[in-house]
């Protein structure tokens, strides 16, 4: 019963859809819900039918879009996911049957898997287009939705803008002369076409005249005359003019009164006056409309540019978005005004530069001055005599690279301007890798390509050779391509590379398999991919009419294809989960230092007090030993002293036995053996312990 009401009242929920979804404020979000609940209640009042609506219709409504929203992201996150990318898909407008296939591809295998096991058939191709068409015809109404959101979209933007430029760069030229040709011979019709499309690195247009080949004429069209020359030339102006609008639209909407100037009857848009010096002088803006308005603004931008470059080249207008201050003198502009294309500006916008010149104009000042310009559009063939060159040189340096500083004074000095003319960004706009310094080569790496994956790999790098305390040094791998290495001269890779898609998958895999074991062996890695990036993106982006005279011929057919990018891309991944497992394993291995360094301290404290007490009773026991060993010396010295005292006793025992017997010779009986009587012992007995004290002299001996 909730969706009843829903159904009911359906095309006033779908009249006010686009506004409550693309509401830019809760506010006015607020107010759009509002509106649609006042149309509910007074369509509910003109109802026939008894329709119950729900208690609180506003949170019902908002809960409604809130669905609706949901489902349109979801919509978007499939058809971002299932956009072919090959341009060729997109030749015939395309059906909702051949969108079908592409969003839903998983869901129809399925469904074909399980009909046949179903049916007890076999796994065959044949049966699957059959089981296509009744999952097809059986879609939900989600997934209707779904379908219908990616049909719209892919037939109205076509393929990928990347895919377009590789279609274009190999097809645009050829698939011309072939319509040319066709209608000629069907229908017998001669054509001159003025084609354009958008260039996507630099935000600018590329335009380009096509017609037939004459037949009988001696002459071309755009060139038989000078009056055809004129007209093309200014049919050439317009269409860019034209083709801006439609590649870029402005946001804004034109006033009142700016359709003016496409009137017959209408205000003409005043011619430009130059001054002396070829600076514009500030016209009369009365009664031009915003559009008129825009063209002024451009014009007086442009001859200030044809000043500061010497030629016609177009104002650089994306670039100067970005950095102003590096193309324009100060005061060209009001502070803080953001310079974008004329086209893009809103009416405030203008109202506010036109005021400021008018101040410049009353003071005498140049309207706009450019101190610098784009690479390459400055012409080296200038006259010397001229008094425009002197009025440049001045005031002129060309930009030399972006990574300048922004609030870097320009030198006026009319030396440093010749040296930085006669070489435009030669020393500083380094392409090859020879010319980059040890210290700057993560830059000249960073630089080679805006690619996410590439950028970290980069970061990776860096991250590594950190952690091994490593310079950005780099080995020379004999197994990679001669121009994967830093010493590599050339500003575009060799000619077989681009003639052989062989050789290039060849050298693609080389760089993917080659092994890492640090940041030395990865850097020759990592800048052969960023070559191979920056080759990419010269080869897509390649147009012929505007080509540099410095580029390779074998650039415009060269093998650099999407199917490349692709490959190039996967082994920029393969390379990098390289880099992170070294960078994860010295990670862990740098923690199990910091653990063991933690487990030694405690350990060697340890051991400190265990030394410290062994030293403490060491000290003792040493202590104890010294002792013992004098008293070993005082035992040694007794017994020596003691030895002595017993061989002096003997000598007076010997003695005496000889007083001895001088007494018995004066006797009557004599006795030669009393000596040797068994009663009378031996002083001296080799088991008699004697003492250690000092013996005393005998009372005789002392007589």
């Amino acid at each position: 019963m909730s969706s009843v009401w829903t159904t009911t009242f359906k095309s006033i929920l779908d009249l006010h859809q686009k506004a409550v979804i693309t509401a830019d404020s809760q506010s006015a979000q607020r107010r759009a819900v509002k509106k649609v609940r006042k149309a509910i209640l007074a369509a509910y009042e003109e109802q026939e039918e008894d329709v119950t609506l729900p208690t609180s219709l506003k949170k019902a409504i908002k809960k409604y879009y809130a669905k609706i929203l949901e489902d349109n992201e979801e919509a978007e996150e499939l058809e971002a996911a299932s956009r072919p990318r090959e341009a060729s898909f997109y030749k015939k407008t395309l059906s909702q049957w051949d969108v079908a296939q592409k969003l839903f591809k998983q869901e129809i295998d399925q469904y074909d898997k399980a009909e046949q096991q179903r049916k007890g058939l076999e796994c065959s191709i044949k049966y699957r287009t059959g089981h296509a068409r009744e999952w097809f015809d059986n879609m939900t109404t989600l997934q209707q939705q779904q379908v219908e959101f990616a049909l719209n979209k892919w037939n109205k933007e076509g393929a990928p803008e990347e895919s377009q430029a590789a279609y274009r760069k190999n097809n645009l030229k050829k698939t011309l002369e072939d319509f040319s040709k066709q209608i000629h011979r069907t229908m017998g019709c001669r054509v001159v076409m003025l084609v354009s499309h958008k260039k996507k690195a630099s935000q600018t247009l590329s335009v380009s005249l096509h017609e037939s080949e004459p037949q009988n004429a001696k002459k071309r069209f755009s060139v038989s005359s000078s009056g055809i020359k004129e007209w093309a030339a200014t049919g050439f102006e317009s269409f860019a003019e034209w083709s801006k609008t439609e590649f870029y639209p402005s946001k804004d909407e034109d006033p009142a009164g700016s359709d003016n100037e496409d009137d017959e009857n209408g205000p003409v848009i005043p011619e430009i006056i130059l001054d002396d010096d070829g600076y514009a002088t500030l016209p009369v803006r009365d009664g031009i409309g915003l559009k008129g308005q825009h063209e002024l603004i451009r014009n007086i931008f442009h001859a200030s540019y044809k000043v500061c470059t010497g030629g016609t080249r177009p104002v650089p207008w994306g670039a100067m978005t970005a950095r102003s201050s590096n193309y324009l003198e100060r005061g060209s502009v009001p502070t803080g005004f953001v310079v974008q294309d004329p086209s893009h500006m809103k009416k405030r916008e203008v109202n506010h530069l036109w005021k400021h010149w008018e101040h410049r104009a009353a003071a005498k000042q140049k309207l706009v001055v450019f101190c610098k310009a784009k690479v390459g559009d400055v012409r080296n063939n200038k006259g010397k005599g001229q008094s425009k060159t002197k009025s440049v040189e001045k005031r002129v340096n060309t930009l030399d690279s972006d990574e300048e500083d922004l609030d870097r004074p320009v030198s006026l000095n009319s030396s440093h301007f010749t040296q930085r003319t006669t070489q435009p960004a030669a020393n500083q706009l380094k392409t090859t890798p020879d010319d980059v310094s040890i210290k700057d080569r993560y830059t000249f790496l960073e630089s080679l390509s805006k690619n996410e994956n590439y950028l970290e790999l980069v970061d990776a790098i860096r991250d590594l050779a950190k952690l091994a305390n490593q310079k950005p040094s780099s080995e020379q791998d004999a197994d990679l391509p001669t121009w994967a290495d830093w010493s590599w001269e050339g500003s575009y890779l060799p000619e077989d590379v681009h003639v052989s898609y062989d050789t290039l998958n060849a050298s693609l895999n080389k760089l993917r398999t080659s092994p890492i074991s640090g940041a030395p062996s990865a850097m020759p890695v990592v800048l052969g991919l960023g070559l191979l990036y920056r080759e990419s993106k010269r080869v897509i982006e390649f147009e012929e009419d505007e080509a540099d005279p410095n580029t390779p011929s074998y650039l415009p057919n060269s093998a650099f294809n999407l199917q490349f990018l692709v490959a190039l891309d996967r082994a920029v991944a393969d390379v990098l989960s390289m880099v992170v497992e070294h960078i994860e394993r010295l990670t862990k291995e740098a923690l199990v230092e910091d653990n063991s360094m933690d487990d030694e301290g405690e350990v060697g404290e340890k051991a400190m007090e265990h030394d410290a007490v062994v030293n403490q009773e060491g000290g003792r026991v040493g202590e104890d030993g010294q002792a013992q060993e004098k008293e070993q010396e005082m035992e040694k010295e007794m017994e020596k002293e003691q030895e002595k005292e017993q061989e002096k006793e003997q000598e007076k025992e010997q003695e005496e036995k000889e007083d001895e017997e001088v007494v018995q010779k004066g006797r009557k009986r004599r006795m030669p053996q009393a000596s040797m009587s068994k009663s009378k012992k031996p002083r001296i007995e080799a088991e008699v312990r004697r003492s250690k004290r000092v013996k005393q002299p005998s009372k005789r001996a002392q007589m």
